[in-house]
C-alpha cells in the first residue's frame, strides 16, 4: 500500500513514547516523536484513551496506519493479550485483548495493530540503525527498573529473557536493575533513594555512590562474560535509564572484560529511548530505508 503511515510506540510502566513514519518512494520519513508520562496503575479506560489520543495526534487518518507497539513481557504478542500480572504495572490490563480494544476505539481493523517485545524492539532498532549494525551476533541490554535483554544470533533477533537467569546469589535483575542501587544505599547508608537519576543529580549522593558504581561495573562485566561463554558475541549494546549514567561505570566494565581476556566491544545506545520506536516500526520497512536521521533526534 503506497503512502502508508506507521505509528510505533514504546510503552513502559511510567511512560509512553510514540513516533510516526510516512512512506515515500525512497524510504520512510521520520515524523514527530511525542512522549508522555503515564501511570500504568490507572484504569484500563484511562490508559487506552491516553494511548489513542497520542496516536490521533500523529495521524489524521488512522485507517491508513500500521501500528506497532513495543510492550514488556509477559505478553501474548501474536494475539495482543496482556499477561502482565505481578510486576506492579498494568494491573488493570491483565487478560485484556488490547488489539481488539484499541481497534474499536480507533475505528480500524485489528489486523492493523501489531505487538513486539520491548527488549527485542530495542535491539531491532540498534541492529538496523545503530552503532552495532555491522556486527553479526549482538547482545542487547536495557538497564532500568528491570533488566531487558535481547539477542541477535544467526540473523534472528529474539527476546533473551535473561532478567530471571541465575546470577551470583540470585537472578540477573537483582544485580543489574535500579533495585540494586536502591538496596545498596539502604544497606550501606540507611538512605532511601529512588533510582540512579536521583543519585547522579546530587553531588553528595554521587560521592557516596562511587563504590556502588565500581561494584555495578564488575557485575555488568561478569554478566557479559557469562553470556559470552554461552554464545559467541561480537558486540554488546546497552540502553535504558541506567545507561544514561554510563560515564560512571562503562570504562570499568570494559577494563574488567579486557583483564579477563574478553575483547567484546560494549556500546551505549545513541538513540536511547527511541531505539524501540525505530525497531518496532522497522518490521514494516521491507527493503526501504529510514529517512530523517539528518534531523536532530
Amino acid at each position: 500500500m503506497a503512502n502508508r503511515w506507521i505509528i510505533s510506540a514504546d510503552i513502559g510502566g511510567s511512560h509512553i513514547s510514540v513516533a510516526s513514519f510516512v512512506e515515500r518512494e525512497d524510504g520512510f520519513a521520520l515524523g514527530p516523536i511525542h512522549e508522555k508520562k503515564l501511570d500504568s496503575g490507572q484504569s484500563k479506560d484511562f490508559i487506552l484513551e491516553e494511548w489513542v489520543s497520542l496516536f490521533k495526534e500523529l495521524s489524521l487518518d488512522l485507517t491508513r496506519c500500521c501500528i506497532s507497539l513495543a510492550m514488556p513481557a509477559p505478553f501474548d504478542y501474536l494475539n495482543g493479550i496482556c499477561q502482565i500480572k505481578d510486576q506492579g504495572k498494568f494491573i488493570h490490563l491483565f487478560g485484556v485483548n488490547l488489539k481488539d480494544e484499541l481497534a474499536g476505539r480507533m475505528g480500524i481493523m485489528p489486523t492493523q495493530i501489531h505487538f513486539v517485545n520491548d527488549a527485542k524492539a530495542f535491539l531491532m532498532g540498534e541492529a538496523k540503525f545503530g552503532k552495532v549494525s555491522k556486527f553479526k551476533n549482538i547482545l542487547g541490554m536495557t538497564l532500568g527498573t528491570g533488566l531487558g535483554s535481547s539477542l541477535k544470533f544467526n540473523g534472528e533477533i529474539v527476546d533473551a529473557a535473561l532478567w530471571s537467569s541465575k546470577f551470583k546469589e540470585g537472578i540477573a535483575e537483582d544485580y543489574l536493575g535500579t533495585g540494586w542501587f536502591v538496596n545498596w544505599f539502604r544497606q550501606n547508608f540507611s538512605i532511601q533513594v529512588n533510582g540512579v537519576k536521583e543519585i547522579i543529580e546530587s553531588e553528595d549522593l554521587l560521592q557516596m555512590a562511587i563504590p556502588a558504581f565500581e561494584e555495578f561495573s564488575s557485575n555488568l562485566a561478569d554478566f557479559i562474560l557469562k553470556r559470552s561463554e554461552e554464545v559467541p558475541l561480537d558486540a554488546v549494546v546497552i540502553g535504558g535509564n541506567i545507561a544514561k549514567a554510563h560515564g560512571f561505570f562503562l570504562n570499568n566494565t570494559i577494563s574488567t572484560l579486557k583483564l579477563k581476556n574478553n575483547q567484546t566491544p560494549v556500546f551505549i545506545s545513541e538513540f536511547g529511548d527511541k531505539s524501540a520506536l525505530f525497531g518496532a516500526a522497522s518490521k514494516f520497512f521491507d527493503q526501504k530505508v529510514l529517512l530523517g536521521f539528518d534531523q536532530e533526534l
